[in-house]
């Protein structure tokens, strides 16, 4: 598993992997914002994530029209689709080594829910990503014609979920982080 990958690196190669997770999220999340700029209308006012979430057919062909209107707005589209299985490597690596890393230097002890809590965070961490994928699969579907109503409910469902389990991790850093700085200050 990911977690136990982890707990084999030094530590100094942990903030050097750290590094390279940060620099490469960058990289490719300004990449999929600069797709994404063409991608928004009243139609799409969040772009890609507007068509993620379309959750029907109708809003889905809807938003597809939208962004045929403009040559431009249809390659973006195609580009962010298919980019995004960059960038789900790229943001799944950093939050699970986030979680490990705060898992580790502020829960400390294995024994500790906090500490069992991340480790099960950065299994589903890997889970969205997995997730990210196959909704990835639906969209590209749809986005080439294959209009069955099962590839936007498809989409919509792994993107919810996906959505959740990502912010469960971010929360979990966010909160260890609090209880780290609370206890400091104790």
């Amino acid at each position: 598993m990911l977690s136990s990958t982890f707990q084999k690196l030094s530590n100094t190669s942990e903030k050097k992997l750290l590094f390279l997770a940060i620099a490469c999220f960058l990289l490719a999340g300004s990449c999929m914002v600069h797709f994404d700029e063409s991608l928004k209308s009243e139609v799409s006012p969040l772009g890609i994530i507007s068509f993620e979430l379309a959750k029907t057919l109708e809003n889905a062909t809807q938003i597809l029209n939208t962004w045929n209107a403009t040559e431009t707005a249809m390659q973006a589209a195609e580009w962010s689709l298919w980019f995004d299985y960059v960038f789900i490597i790229t943001y799944v690596l950093l939050l699970t080594l986030v979680i490990h890393r705060v898992r580790r230097v502020i829960w400390k002890e294995t024994t500790s829910l906090g500490y069992r809590l991340g480790t099960v965070l950065i299994g589903t961490v890997v889970f969205a990503g997995l997730l990210d994928m196959v909704e990835n699969f639906a969209l590209l579907q749809l986005f080439y014609g294959d209009s069955q109503t099962y590839w936007a409910t498809l989409a919509y469902a792994t993107a919810i979920v996906k959505f959740i389990n990502i912010i469960l991790g971010i929360l979990y850093v966010v909160v260890s982080l609090l209880v780290a700085g609370i206890k400091k200050l104790l």
